[in-house]
């Protein structure tokens, strides 16, 4: 496995351990609200007739 390979599949690891033990928008946890980022940039995607990010 080369390093990339490596580092996706460590990624991937942590966000699949992430989701299976916190509950998605509970309340105080980091999980709680949309990442500011992405809804900042949702501006840009106005023209779009549909629109589905995980974040919001």
């Amino acid at each position: 496995m080369d390093r990339v390979d490596y580092i996706r599949a460590a990624e991937k690891k942590y966000h699949d351990a992430c989701y299976k033990n916190n509950i998605l928008f509970e309340s105080g946890s980091w999980l709680h609200k949309p990442v500011k980022t992405v809804i900042d940039l949702l501006e840009y995607f106005n023209d779009y007739p549909y629109l589905k990010v995980l974040d919001y």
